[in-house]
């Protein structure tokens, strides 16, 4: 844990120094640079978009949210990254775009055929309804969960639904009924899950 913690420390020193700006679109094209110092470069940065660094268990070594719009252009440092699988990951909204890369024997290799961007769902919560959207190109497995909060604050699963083989999620819950309280509502989707709260 020490050593995670210096190392995500390292990281974010070392990108802080390198001055960054802003953020947008991104391909492996616009990624260059050798052994362990690249360039990244992106076009149509959006103001409030974010950019992180995240190693292959998922944990954020780096993030920044930019704060102004147009091109972004930066120097990375990434000598402190042990040998391992990483990505840069830009979210934008309900897009997030990744962009996976390898740090093997003092180099960084970024493969443009293992990009991807992955939807986060939409969940919304009107007139005791639960509207729920998601965008899913890559056709896999998203399980949907909504839990009541007792005061207690035990959770109880009131309803569970799995989707699979679909690029097009909608479904609208119904909570009419129910018992007035804490509500939650948990989906599971491209090896994340998000979570909304919400009371009635």
């Amino acid at each position: 844990m020490i050593m995670k913690k210096v190392l995500v420390f390292s990281i974010y020193m070392l990108a802080l120094t390198t001055g960054i700006s802003s953020f947008a679109n991104t391909s492996s094209d616009n990624i260059k640079g050798k052994k362990l110092e690249i360039v990244l470069t992106l076009d149509n940065v959006k103001e409030g978009q974010e950019l992180s660094i995240k190693d292959d268990y998922g944990i954020v070594l780096y993030n920044t949210t930019f704060e102004t719009s147009g091109i972004y252009n930066n120097k990375f440092d990434l000598t402190a990254l042990p040998d391992g699988d990483y990505s840069f990951e830009h979210e934008k909204g309900f897009e997030v775009k990744i962009m996976p890369f390898k740090v093997a024997l003092g180099e960084v290799t970024f493969n443009k055929q293992a990009e991807k961007s992955i939807f986060k769902p939409v969940i919304k919560f009107n007139e005791n309804k639960i509207y729920i959207s998601k965008l899913d190109l890559n056709q896999e497995k998203v399980e949907v969960k909504i839990y009541y909060t007792t005061n207690n604050a035990n959770s109880d699963l009131i309803h569970s639904e799995t989707f699979s083989n679909t690029t097009d999620i909608n479904r609208i819950y119904s909570l009419a009924g129910k018992r007035s309280g804490s509500y939650k509502v948990i989906i599971n989707a491209d090896g994340r899950n998000y979570v909304e709260q919400f009371k009635i």
